[in-house]
């Protein structure tokens, strides 16, 4: 069958042509804007991020419970994007190729700058926000790096092929060969929906669908390497089960538009087909109104530590707006909030808690902010952070309940502590500085008390290393001085004793 152009070429024309629109639209109304030109500015500025390995610029675009599904390893259901970009913060460089729309998000062709290959991303939206992706790596690109045999290779290429001719020919009898009896076609841009072989059998076929040639990368060079079809993740060593391709389809009139198809297949045949249509192309080539969707009115995302995700009615009835919550992490709030209660003291004051991400943590483990209006307190936790990775937990880690304890001990100490007392925090622990931060984190009496506050509400004894492990008769005193109460504990319990 004949090939044309590669898809590089092809996606640079289709740059330059959405460019050129959204120019001689500028400065018209937000109505003249070009169809579809919000979502390739929506993925563009995602991608500038990634380029400029903005960790939270990047974080920005997803949502907070978001998962990325990748090519290594076997984790079902993904990563949090948290956790795959902490874990990955070093090389972030994703540039944008071209993006098409679907009924329920975007599948974008990215180039990984580093390596010079080529990847396609299928984004989920939801709120104007990334709420799960799947990253698949172009096949001729596995198979040179050997992460995927090359009987996988060829069935996957041998299908990207059948699939141009099922849907270029009448013949019924191709589509048959290539689709499960139960399987469902979505095609959201152009209201076709499909379910059975025998539905998606029947479908009008007046296009001739023409497998393109992806590119190999070097510098600034590309030459042609393979067909355009990527590969989805998998469990090691197994079938990846799912697979999207890259298509030129010429309608009956001559006009041609980039299409790309999201399957998912069982034993060699397609149970799942979603496509995405390239907006410039499908503009060009779409008689009558263009349909509305995700991307209509798409903004961009306002930075992530403004995203009110609930509100928290603690236990003395005040209401807490909550950033970036996730129902483990307001559950996790509450217990921090309800070892005050248990220890006969009131609860700390606050109006906002916000979780990460947010910028406010950078370098930090927790913030609290009271502009006299306002009292804020920033939580440098992820929800991943409850639990060791990979694993379900009744009760949060040691560290993540020591840092809650700790920031919360911060925001009682503002609304409870006076400079008397701090004082004589100072001299029970020969410390000079309250706050100062010319004098180090440990040597700081705040910090002191916080970590004195987390001791003493914690279920059981830990040594405070960070502060040299100072007797238990002192944190006694210390916790006393500071709240006229008495531990949750006993100084018998201490380690040693």
């Amino acid at each position: 069958m004949r090939r044309v152009p590669t898809l590089r070429l092809i996606a640079g024309l289709v740059a330059v042509l959405t460019a050129t629109a959204a120019c001689s639209a500028s400065g018209e109304a937000d109505r003249s804007t070009p169809w579809g030109s919000e979502a390739n500015r929506y993925f563009q500025a995602l991608s500038d991020a990634y380029l400029d390995n903005d960790f939270y610029g990047v974080l920005d675009f997803y949502a907070v419970s978001a998962h990325v599904e990748k090519w290594r390893g076997a984790v079902r259901g993904g990563l949090p994007v948290s956790d795959l970009l902490r874990w990955n913060s070093g090389d972030l460089g994703q540039e944008l190729e071209t993006v098409y729309l679907g009924g329920d998000g975007a599948l974008s062709l990215v180039l990984w700058p580093r390596v010079g290959d080529q990847g396609a991303v299928v984004s989920t939206m939801d709120g104007g926000r990334i709420s799960r992706e799947i990253v698949f790596e172009l096949a001729a690109s596995l198979d040179r790096s050997l992460r995927a045999s090359p009987d996988v290779i060829t069935m996957y290429e041998g299908l990207y092929d059948a699939y141009a001719e099922a849907w270029s020919v009448a013949d019924s009898g191709y589509r048959n060969r290539i689709y499960s009896a139960s399987a469902k076609v979505s095609d959201a841009l152009l209201g076709v929906e499909a379910s059975g072989r025998h539905e998606i059998v029947a479908l009008p076929s007046r296009a001739t669908w023409t497998p393109i040639l992806s590119t190999a990368h070097s510098g600034d060079d590309g030459s042609a390497e393979g067909p355009s079809i990527y590969l989805g993740p998998r469990d090691y060593a197994q079938d990846p089960q799912r697979a999207v391709g890259i298509y030129e389809v010429t309608d009956s009139a001559g006009c041609a538009q980039l299409v790309g198809v999201h399957w998912t297949l069982d034993d060699g045949l397609i149970v799942d087909e979603h496509r995405y249509r390239e907006p410039e192309s499908f503009r060009r080539c779409t008689d009558g109104l263009l349909p509305d969707g995700w991307w209509t009115g798409l903004d961009l995302p306002p930075p992530s530590d403004r995203v009110v995700t609930g509100t928290l009615v603690t236990p003395e009835g005040r209401r807490l707006v909550i950033h970036n919550g996730t129902q483990r992490l307001e559950t996790f709030l509450r217990y921090g909030l309800g070892r005050f209660a248990v220890a006969d003291l009131e609860e700390p004051i606050l109006d906002t808690v916000t979780f990460e991400p947010s910028r406010s943590c950078d370098q930090r483990s927790g913030r609290v902010l009271d502009d006299g209006s306002a009292r804020e307190l920033f939580l440098c936790i992820y929800e991943s952070d409850l639990c060791p990775v990979s694993t379900e937990c009744a009760t949060p880690t040691l560290s993540a309940r020591l840092a809650l304890l700790h920031e919360l001990g911060h925001v009682w100490i503002l609304e409870h502590v006076g400079s008397d007392t701090q004082q004589q925090l100072l001299d029970l622990t020969g410390r000079e500085s309250w706050d100062s931060l010319d004098v180090p984190w440990t040597d700081r009496g705040a910090e002191y008390a916080a970590e004195v506050f987390a001791w003493g509400l914690l279920e059981e004894t830990v040594p405070l290393v960070r502060f040299g492990a100072p007797p238990c008769e002192e944190l006694v005193e210390a916790f006393s001085m500071l709240t006229g109460a008495s531990p949750l504990r006993d100084p018998a319990d201490c380690p040693g004793k």
